[in-house]
């Protein structure tokens, strides 16, 4: 409500001031200022100030940002303009050291950060917060990285396997990295590991991380837990259809120069009705941060993850695999525990030191039993069984105050002594070993960087063959023992133009050539040549006062010997099915275009992202359209927030694609490539936040408004909508 006084009708006053974490007193950039009833609006700059022209008169003031609580004051204008309008908001999500996405482009200091991106791939790095994550009702890591700019999840039953890619590039599949520290065997952890315990998640969607993982030319992900900057109990639970449940309680808090946060989540569902989908797994948490003195300093962590899970069975018999009908799989019991710590050193010269060290062990029981015409077989039941350890030292310095040299070695021992599902019984003990330097060195407004990196190792005993099945089809291929792994090489090159300080144009270059993973096997059932691989990357990014952006990235990637399904099967006297692969060129090719927006006067956030792009696969010595690959991926979302009231809607549309994966032959011969894709998944969350002794949303979520049942792999159709509720508290 406001008044306006005749005298001062004609004249406008600035009106002005500086929002800021209540908890940190650190600058809240970004937040919306709107003045109630007038259309006014506007945002907080990179410090956290802001300034409106108004007539005289009282002004009621809403202040918002996507993490905190918002705020209204009341303000008459005009005022003492040294009165300066100090604004304090309470996070509702907690703050940890950013990652190295900018804003505000800037180049008068000189990065020393460990595992800093290069600029050059700015266009191609994408980060979600902990806000996200939760406006989307998001439950596992897979789950969160839903709606990432050309990012693709294929779901073969959501018990199964989920396996997200960028770009439509797999084999290798991404690198996933916990708090900085690269994670070998981690792809089917993923949709294990809870989302509730992330604070944001960094998505390199193409190569140049050659710092951060040995997969740096398929892409990383980088998962960055949630820490405390004071003492923080919350609890949120919901539920929904088909008994999906989902809990987390957590408590921390920083004590002097010592943090910790403990977490313990817990989540499951019944699956849908008849598919055999329960589900039940507990994440349990934990992290410290020391600051022993001003240079050194301790970061640990460990996640266990405990369960069962029962594999959703597969539908529609007339166009699914025959040795799939009637399965009936779980991991019952199932146990993941990741280990890990770093230990960090500032110099004199302003170099920084950083040993890490992790520690995962899998253990899991695999239960599988097939029913034919009401008669079951026997089953089949084996322990899964797998380990890993090793370190990584990194090391940064600046050679001048243009120039910062990275460099690294990394070691990893993995060991599954009894095999694991798919290659059961045949054991692995693989030593792997890898160096990489990576430098950059500004000039002007430009920045340029290069990095290169060596892989290899070696194979004490690996036997297990065939990814998508069983080892037992290819028993009579001699396990490799006592040998060198294949030697990879990978590198980069890039260069960042400052046009201001609010626009960019970069371009990155990467190569290598990528080993196929261990287990893969040709028709002669030998090991497949390593692929070659060159991708370039050519992009514009513009970052507006009211950090509004707007990014344009072209790709395009050369694969020579790509590893790709040959299209021939073996069926094991087990009854499994061995997917074949060989070698063949490849190439995709295609735009991402990504905005962000703020809009005050409507108390929103609004982003859309956009992936067009086309495969080509060598086809009798000629290129031709790759149909296993969407052409398509767009996503846009809205989020919603005033007087405590917010909703957010989520939509993404992925292009039409074939796959026989899991298809019988004859029904392929009858009725050509089995269609996927080419589907809308609407999401919408809603809540109402209660600012009083505790800060509480209550909120509602439906999954796939639209009621699509829809595939990304023969016999897996998504559930359908569901509808969910529930509340978060922070104490």
């Amino acid at each position: 409500m406001f008044y306006v006084q005749p005298a001062f009708s004609q004249q406008l006053f600035p009106v002005k001031g500086y929002v800021y974490d209540l908890e940190t007193g650190k600058p809240v950039s970004n937040a919306n200022i709107v003045v109630i009833g007038t259309g006014r609006g506007t945002g907080s700059g990179d410090e956290g100030y802001f300034e409106l022209m108004l007539a005289a008169g009282e002004y009621d003031i809403r202040i918002t940002s996507l993490g905190f609580s918002g705020k209204t004051i009341s303000v008459r204008v005009p005022y003492d303009e040294k009165d300066h309008l100090d604004i304090g908001l309470i996070p509702e999500q907690l703050e940890i050291e950013g990652v190295d996405v900018i804003g505000r482009l800037s180049v008068t200091d000189i990065d020393t950060s460990i595992t800093r991106e290069p600029l050059s791939i700015l266009p191609a790095i994408t980060r979600i917060s902990a806000v996200e994550i939760e406006r989307q009702g998001a439950v596992t890591l897979t789950d969160a990285v839903k709606h990432v700019p050309g990012g693709w999840t294929e779901t073969r039953g959501r018990k199964t396997r989920q396996f997200f890619s960028v770009r439509g590039q797999r084999y290798p599949y991404p690198d996933y990295s916990i708090n900085g520290i690269w994670q070998k065997e981690f792809e089917e952890t993923s949709y294990f590991f809870s989302a509730l315990d992330i604070e944001s998640v960094e998505i390199v969607r193409s190569a140049s991380a050659l710092v951060k993982g040995l997969s740096g030319l398929t892409g990383v992900v980088d998962v960055r837990t949630k820490r405390p900057v004071r003492e923080t109990i919350s609890l949120i639970a919901k539920y929904g259809q088909q008994n999906n449940y989902v809990t987390n309680l957590r408590y921390g808090n920083k004590i002097n120069d010592f943090t910790f946060s403990t977490s313990a989540a817990l989540f499951g569902t019944d699956g849908p009705p008849g598919r055999n989908g329960r589900e039940r797994i507990g994440n349990f948490h934990g992290d410290i941060d020391w600051e022993i003195n001003s240079r050194l300093k301790l970061s640990a962590g460990t996640t266990f993850i405990g369960g069962l899970r029962e594999f959703v069975s597969i539908v529609d018999a007339e166009s699914s695999s025959p040795n799939l009908l009637g399965r009936e799989e779980a991991f019952d019991p199932l146990r993941t525990s990741l280990n890990y710590a770093k230990l960090y050193y500032r110099g004199d010269d302003n170099s920084l030191t950083e040993l890490q060290t992790n520690f995962s062990y899998r253990n899991a029981d695999y239960f599988s039993e097939i029913t034919t015409n009401g008669t079951a077989a026997p089953h089949q039941d084996h322990q899964e069984k797998d380990w890993e350890y090793g370190f990584n030292l990194l090391h940064s310095r600046p050679l001048s105050s243009t120039n910062t040299l990275r460099f690294g070695v990394l070691y990893n021992h993995w060991e599954a002594p009894e095999g694991k599902r798919y290659y059961a019984g045949r054991a692995c003990n693989v030593h792997t070993w890898s160096g990489v330097i990576a430098s950059e060195q500004r000039a002007g407004r430009f920045l340029f960087d290069a990095g290169f990196r060596l892989i290899s190792g070696y194979i004490v005993e690996f036997g297990g063959f065939g990814i998508e099945g069983s080892a037992a089809g290819l028993s009579s291929v001699e396990p490799i023992e006592n040998e060198i792994a294949p030697l990879e090489w990978q590198s980069v090159l890039g260069a960042t133009w400052l046009l201001s300080g609010s626009s960019s144009l970069h371009y990155n270059f990467a190569g290598g050539t990528i080993a196929p993973r261990r287990g893969s096997a040709t028709e002669q059932g030998v090991r497949p040549e390593n692929e070659t691989r060159f991708q370039h990357d050519l992009g514009f990014r513009h970052i507006t006062n009211n950090r509004n952006e707007i990014s344009v990235s072209t790709f395009y990637t050369q694969r020579r010997d790509a590893l790709e399904l040959s299209g021939e099967t073996v069926t094991t006297g087990d009854d499994y099915l061995i997917e074949l692969y060989e070698n063949l060129d490849k190439r995709s090719y295609g735009v991402e275009l990504s905005t962000k927006f703020n809009i005050p006067v409507l108390y929103s956030f609004l982003f859309a992202n956009a992936t067009l792009m086309r495969g080509e696969n060598e086809t009798g010595g000629r290129m031709e359209n790759d149909d296993k690959l969407p052409n398509v991926i767009l996503n846009t979302g809205v989020l919603f927030e005033h007087s405590g009231f917010d909703a957010n809607f989520y939509v993404n549309y992925t292009g039409p694609y074939t796959n026989n994966r899991f298809v019988p032959g004859p029904w392929i011969i009858e009725h050509g490539d089995f269609p996927l894709g080419d589907f809308v998944s609407f999401d919408i969350t809603a809540g109402y936040t209660f600012d009083r002794r505790f800060s509480t949303r209550v909120f509602a979520e439906v999954k796939n408004v639209l009621d699509q049942k829809y595939q990304t792999v023969a016999g897996y159709p998504d559930p359908g909508r569901l509808l969910f509720t529930g509340a978060r508290v922070f104490f």
